[in-house]
């Protein structure tokens, strides 16, 4: 029988005492019971697994979201057709009742920075284990009762609680601003949580009034939490801001008590790894690929997430030695590409050089965006504060351009074409906020 205090106790003792060796242990232990479940469990994975050797893990082909899509009938180990899970979260979503479990299961849906439909889909046992997960490991106040309002578009019965010590209250994104002020003091929670691009504009109705909530500490997810952003809320909040790092696919990086983002070695193996597929350094970007160990109904096994994250070479201050995500700079194709400077080959840039470029040039810039839509051309939408002058433009271009100028020598690429413009940036609550955006394909990444 499943005891929930020995999951504690090993939850706690695995993040503060295993060192490198035992961590690797385990997940080669967990890796090859989950290959030995889902060959046997799953059609998709018996089929796809056909030639290959099931002890060579690093072998093993990568799955991403399109292959999950396109399979999920005979991916699942339940019997489930994705026909029946997609209608069921189109029911949900058109009458935003989301307290109903499908079978016994909890599936939700989500759209995605492409647009993109993707199914997330546990069991209650499985949710039940995310969630002590979180409540055991997450540095939470030092208060007698937590309650956290969540706001995500993305819903199912697992993220509701109201226990006697913790409560998660969800708040939809797709009502207007003011109804989502309105239910927040109403709710008047001492944790609040949201993807950045919400968390900016409620720290902008904190700072003129309306909003009255003063929470003990904000928690980011779902986007990039850009270092500008983090600022502003933590200034207009005056508290501090962490962040946790999950996908569909899995729970991967909760913060530590120093605010650290520590991946989650026990429940997912993390590859990072370059355009080769070879591993990377502490210290460099690469490609997150995820194994997870919780998940069984939908088994996940080296799925390639798309996103680039950099692992700190430094141990953490608090003492774990499971790894610390230094920065998840965001989507694959929110990488700029340069070509490089007597050559055709294309050097990747990374995104924050972009956002700092630009939000940094001036105080009078609101909202932004940059589009890059060949190596040759990178367009860049501002919007200005009211009273911005037509000289504060021009001063504000020669800025950008200086110091993108800058990033491309440095990165020995041919400095693209800017193409200025300005308008009116109203952040669609409904998807991802994504500041640095590439329209054109390339396959440096595989």
């Amino acid at each position: 029988m499943f005891n929930p205090l020995r999951f504690l106790w090993r939850v706690n003792s695995r993040f503060k005492s295993w060192d490198e060796e035992k961590i690797k242990r385990y997940q080669r232990k967990q890796t090859k019971k989950l290959i030995h479940y889902a060959s046997k469990k799953s059609k998709f994975y018996s089929t796809f697994y056909n030639n290959y050797d099931l002890t060579d893990f690093s072998n093993l082909p990568f799955i991403n979201k399109q292959l999950f899509m396109d399979n999920f009938t005979q991916l699942n180990t339940v019997g489930l057709t994705r026909e029946e899970c997609i209608d069921h979260c189109l029911e949900k979503e058109q009458s935003r009742d989301f307290s109903e479990y499908y079978r016994g299961y909890l599936v939700g849906m989500s759209t995605g920075t492409s647009g993109n439909r993707g199914l997330e889909f546990v069991s209650k046992m499985e949710a039940f284990l995310m969630q002590l997960l979180v409540f055991f490991r997450f540095p939470f106040p030092k208060t007698r009762k937590i309650h956290l309002a969540f706001i995500l578009r993305v819903f199912s019965p697992g993220f509701g609680h109201d226990g006697r010590k913790i409560r998660i209250t969800y708040v939809s994104p797709l009502d207007t601003i003011e109804a989502i002020v309105k239910k927040l003091n109403a709710l008047n929670p001492n944790l609040l949580s949201g993807p950045p691009s919400v968390l900016q504009v409620l720290a902008r109705a904190k700072k003129e009034g309306s909003l009255k909530v003063s929470p003990l500490l904000i928690i980011s997810y779902g986007e990039v939490l850009s270092s500008n952003v983090k600022k502003i809320v933590e200034k207009d909040f005056n508290c501090s801001v962490v962040e946790v790092y999950k996908s569909s696919e899995s729970f991967i990086a909760l913060p530590c008590k120093d605010g650290k983002l520590h991946i989650n070695e026990d429940t997912t193996l993390v590859e990072v790894l370059d355009k080769n597929n070879e591993p990377v350094e502490p210290g460099k970007p690469g490609f997150v690929v995820v194994t997870d160990f919780i998940k069984r109904k939908t088994p996940i096994i080296r799925y390639k997430l798309n996103d680039l994250l950099t692992i700190d070479p430094e141990p953490c201050s608090c003492g774990s030695k499971f790894r610390v995500i230094k920065e998840v700079h965001g989507r694959a194709d929110d990488i700029i590409l340069g070509k490089k400077i007597g050559s055709d080959e294309l050097q990747f840039i990374l995104p924050d050089y972009i956002r700092r470029s630009i939000i940094s040039s001036s105080e009078s810039i609101e909202e932004y965006n940059a589009i890059q839509t060949s190596p040759e051309n990178l367009t860049i939408n501002l919007q200005l504060v009211a009273n911005a002058k037509k000289l504060v433009k021009k001063e504000i271009e020669r800025t950008i351009q200086q110091s993108l100028e800058r990033i491309f020598s440095k990165h020995d690429s041919k400095m693209p074409e800017l193409d200025f413009r300005y308008v009116s940036l109203k952040q669609d609550f409904d998807k991802k906020l994504r500041r640095i955006q590439r329209t054109f394909e390339e396959d440096f990444l595989n």
